[in-house]
Formats: C-alpha cells, structure tokens, sequence
C-alpha cells in the first residue's frame, strides 16, 4: 500500500515537472499594492503566472478588472485602474529601413553638382582676379620733374609768433611735373603727399597736388605752388644767408605720388606709390631763372 502511494506520488510529481502549462500563481504583498495605488484592502494581490519550460509573465493588463479566484487556493484579487500604471505596454516597434537609408545617406547628388559649381566659379573668379591684379602691376605712373620755378626768395630780421627775434624767410616758387599712365586697359586716381623743400632739415615751403582721375594711355601736366610764409629760421639763418652769398643755397625737394586703378570696381584695384627725391641750388639772386632738372637730378623710387 505504501508502494502504490509512493509510486502515484512520483507519477504525479514527474507530470508536473514535464506539464508546459503548469501555472503557479505567486501573491505580492499588500503594502506594495497599498503604496503605488493606496489600496488599503490587505487581499489586494498581483498574480503572477509562470508556464515552464518557456516562462510567461501574466501581467495586469491581461487580467480582467473584476476580481477573480485562484483555482483552489482561495485567494482573490481585486483590479485597479490605477496598477496599471506600474507596467510597460507592450507595443510593437518597426524601424523602417528607407528612412535610416534616407537620414545617413548625405547629400544627393543635384546637392553635390550644386556644390560643385559653385566651388569652381569661386576657384575661377579667383584665378581671374589674379591675373588682372598681376596683369595691371606693371603699369606703374612715370614720374617725371621738369623744372623749378622760383619767383620770390627774401629773408631778413625778424620774430616768430612767439616774439623770438630770427631771422625770417618768405619764399614762392613752383614745381613741374609730368605724370605718364602707360595703363592700356584702365584709368588711374592720382593723389600725392605734401611736396616739401627743405635746407638742412628746416621746411622752406610746402605744397600739395590736387587729386585727378587719369584716363589710360594719357600724360598730365601738373604744376604745383610751394609756398613758404615769414618762415623762422633759427640757427639756420646764418649759415643760409652765408650760402646765398656764394649763390648756392642747397635745398631738397621730397614728394609721393599715389595712384590706384579700379579693375573690376572694388573687388581688384591697381596700387602704385612713387617716391621722388630731387636735389639741387638755388640762389636769390637768380629767382627768376627756372631751374631744369635732367634724370639724375631727382631719385625715383618705386613701390
């Protein structure tokens, strides 16, 4: 009789191991159900179903809201709305391969061409440029002076603005100057700094070019004023008044003539400064005979 219960038992016990739809149903403690949704009832319990050898999670979601009874045990649960809360639902998710396909693919290939173009007309704009600005470098202005005028050179004892008694100089002459634009394609605007004679480092008069726009292939004559008004001349005095007396005063004549062509308006421009600096005597005696200058005369520097 032992024998027979013993071997039913087994038999019982190996079904239920090997059964795939065995369940067992597992009760959550109360507190936890009192703590997500404030149930205060101590028979609020989550069921949960394990099938073996696959295991499946019975969740909420599948049960129904009404309470249900365990077979045999006893034991009920009751459903909230609430409790649901506490799960992940189960929906499914696709990915689409086009889209990924279309997201990391990059630019297409009208973008690309696109791109393209307008990296080439860049690269040809700037390789034409280029070329006019080497092109145009050449052309620098001709600076030539001609001759020097002096028409008035006095000097005599007086007192600067500050009644500092000096001898004082007043002197009036003039400067020609020819300025040749060998350009062949483009006009040039001509500006110049302030022409300056001076005798051992003092300034006897200054001057000042007005500014022209010079067409291509032209040559213009421009006639400059020096001027130089009750001019104190300090410790200078003397000894120009002893080189006067030999009728070789030295002075020196320094200018810069600027000129800029416009090549493609203000993209590419044509820039040029000429640096001149002529050297000679004069005397006041001799201040009405002009003063002809030859090319080695005057030092013309380019940049």
């Amino acid at each position: 009789m032992m024998d027979a219960t013993s071997e039913s038992e087994r038999t019982s016990l190996d079904l239920s191991i090997s059964s795939p739809k065995q369940a067992y149903y597992v009760e959550s403690p109360s507190s936890v159900s009192q703590v997500y949704d404030g149930d205060k009832s101590s028979s609020a319990a989550s069921l949960i179903q394990i099938h073996t050898p696959n295991y499946t999670i019975l969740t909420e979601s599948r049960l129904s809201s009404s309470s249900r009874t365990s077979n045999g045990t006893g034991f009920r649960w009751k459903g909230s709305s609430r409790r649901r809360d506490m799960y992940w639902l189960e929906r499914p998710y696709t990915i689409d391969e086009e889209e990924v396909y279309e997201d990391n693919r990059g630019l297409s290939v009208g973008q690309c061409r696109a791109v393209l173009v307008i990296l080439g007309t860049v690269v040809v704009f700037s390789v034409f440029c280029s070329v006019l600005w080497g092109a145009s470098h050449p052309f620098s202005p001709i600076v030539s002076v001609k001759r020097f005028d002096l028409h008035s050179f006095y000097y005599g004892e007086g007192i600067d603005r500050t009644g500092v008694a000096t001898k004082i100089l007043s002197f009036n002459g003039s400067v020609k100057v020819t300025i040749d634009s060998p350009a062949p394609y483009f006009g040039i605007h001509v500006s110049s700094s302030t022409f300056s004679l001076t005798f051992s480092a003092l300034t006897l008069a200054t001057g000042q070019l007005k500014s022209y726009y010079q067409p291509r292939k032209s040559k213009h004559l421009a006639i400059v004023k020096l001027l130089g008004v009750e001019v104190p001349l300090y410790g200078a005095g003397p000894n120009l008044a002893a080189s006067d007396k030999k009728g070789r005063v030295p002075v020196k004549l320094e200018f810069e003539i600027r000129s800029q062509g416009n090549l493609l308006g203000k993209l590419v421009k044509s820039k040029h400064l000429n640096h001149i600096s002529c050297s000679f005597f004069i005397s006041s005696s001799k201040s009405s005979r002009p003063i002809k200058f030859t090319h080695k005369t005057c030092k013309l520097t380019t940049k």
